[in-house]
């Protein structure tokens, strides 16, 4: 019989918790925050739907499609935007407060060593995973660029008031009005009326070295020299490291205090509490129209896409190592790990995580989903509060297990496609580069394509942008959402395995029986 510890929440946790009871809302908002799960889900297939059917629809007026989808992804623009104003100074907020309550009781550096323990092995498994998944599926690869399915129409003009076109005898095209062909008047106009030529783009062709993208990746990014500016633009690794740094120094001011016997906490310390419970207090009120948002988003998503049936099979065998991989890591890591080290059964926990996981598809932002990561956890009910304020914004910012997976997988795929065999060499160091420069990728959307192509060129010793790289950014929609999903659910996990191997005594407690029948293996 394996008995799980329990978390009671903390004092300003109660008082958020009464706060949300008042501010719960009625009618239909009630039911959907009922079942958050289902309702969630429901909405996240009906944006499906939709957008599958909003992306074969071609009006005559091509910006009229532009226009509906700016609007119909209105409310998870909104949503995403005022979720990334909170959840800044949430995390800087919650950082520093956990700190120092783990600082009081002696936790600390414990609960700071496993979790980045955790999450070094994790990301390193994620390596692994999407180099063996991708040896997997290689024979399957095709070499070449793929090619458009569709035919590609072009329309030609002359610039020239008044000139038209004409072909010469030897089938060269050149304008009238007395021009040549040698005339630099006799200019045209192309019009790519397939947009064949347009889809077909490689995407960005400046990319970067891999120190640049450790040195100013990891390190500079961590240490800023501007706080507030870290603050304006969301730099998610400065405000943990500095809030942590702040928390630690605050937490020695807390202890003079004491040891001078003032009964006065500080002006700050109660400053960030109740700003925290301020800020829950919002957190909650966007929790509830989080499946509005999640239709919104999807939607609006998939509906953009011009063909979804042709991006897809272009890149079918990438699609499926990368899922190949994230299963691996989800099976043998998430739940076999989680077994492993709490002893207890992992499905009893992560069925709290699904809220999150339905809000990280939405948004592709590990960032944005930080609120919900949090609510979910805490619903677990296995997990102090102290710990999953800390652990989940760091996990934010550093676990991309997501990313270590899909790196791999697409510049291997964009290796054999121009020609290349990679070697075991190639592979050893692609697994270094996924752990290392997945630690450098931003929490928002799209932030590992450049670092696609960093890797890309530094292991196969190239420049600029192969051929196929217009094909990556082309499904980036789906895969950055699949990542961050992935990534969510491994800073959830790291959350219940350190809880678990480092208690904090204070906020936990077994029930009478002193065994719980659900965690029982």
């Amino acid at each position: 019989m394996i008995s799980e510890t329990k978390a009671f929440p903390s004092d300003h946790q109660e008082q958020d918790d009464d706060v949300e009871e008042e501010t719960r809302p009625t009618g239909c908002c009630r039911i959907l925050s009922g079942k958050p799960v289902l309702s969630i889900l429901v909405f996240a297939a009906v944006g499906i739907g939709a957008g599958v059917g909003l992306s074969y629809w071609t009006p005559f007026n091509p910006t009229a499609k532009s226009v509906a989808l700016q609007w119909i992804g209105l409310i998870g623009d909104l949503f995403i935007r005022a979720l990334k104003c909170v959840v800044v100074p949430l995390v800087f907020v919650n950082v520093a407060i956990s700190i120092i309550e783990m600082m009081d009781v002696g936790k600390a550096s414990s609960i700071g060593c496993k979790t980045i323990g955790f999450y070094l092995l994790t990301t390193l498994a994620a390596g692994i995973f999407g180099i063996s998944s991708s040896l997997l599926f290689s024979s399957l690869y095709q070499e070449g660029a793929p090619v458009s399915s569709s035919d590609i129409m072009l329309s030609f003009g002359c610039s020239d008031n008044g000139s038209f076109v004409v072909e010469g005898g030897d089938g060269n095209l050149f304008c009238s009005a007395n021009s040549t062909v040698d005339d630099p008047v006799a200019q045209f106009t192309l019009v790519d009326t397939s947009g064949s030529i347009e889809t077909s783009s490689s995407g960005p062709q400046d990319d970067i070295s891999l120190s640049d993208a450790i040195y100013n990746g990891v390190f500079t990014k961590i240490v800023t020299d501007n706080i507030v500016n870290a603050f304006a633009q969301a730099n998610f690794a400065a405000l943990v490291f500095f809030s942590i740094v702040f928390g630690v120094a605050l937490s020695q001011v807390s202890n003079k205090k004491k040891s001078e016997h003032s009964l006065d906490q500080g002006i700050i310390l109660s400053f960030f509490k109740e700003l925290n419970a301020v800020l829950v207090v919002i957190i909650n009120w966007l929790i509830e129209v989080t499946p509005f948002a999640v239709l919104s988003l999807i939607t609006a998503a998939i509906g953009s896409q011009d063909n979804l049936a042709e991006e897809f099979a272009n890149v079918g065998y990438l699609i499926l190592a990368s899922v190949t991989g994230m299963i691996a890591q989800l099976v043998f890591i998430y739940i076999g790990l989680y077994a492993f080290v709490t002893k207890s059964n992992p499905f009893a926990y992560l069925k709290h995580i699904v809220p999150a996981q339905s809000t990280a598809f939405a948004t592709a932002s590990s960032a944005a989903t930080i609120p919900m990561s949090i609510k979910s956890v805490l619903a677990t009910g296995r997990v102090p509060e102290t710990v999953t304020r800390f652990i989940i914004p760091l996990g934010a910012t550093v676990n991309m297990d997501g990313s270590g997976i899909y790196y791999p997988c697409a510049c291997i795929w964009l290796a054999i496609l121009n020609g290349i065999t990679p070697g075991i060499a190639d592979y050893i160091l692609l697994v270094v580069i996924a752990v290392t420069s997945s630690v450098g990728t931003s929490p928002v959307p799209s932030a590992g394509l450049v670092m696609i192509l960093t890797a890309y060129n530094t292991v196969f010793n190239t420049t600029g942008t192969p051929e196929g790289f217009g094909y990556i950014i082309a499904i980036d929609w789906f895969m950055d959402r699949l990542q961050t999903v992935l990534n969510v659910t491994g800073d959830t996990v790291v959350c219940g395995m350190v809880s678990h191997l480092a208690p904090i005594e204070e906020d936990t407690t077994v029930d009478s029986s002193g065994t719980s029948s659900e965690d029982e293996v």
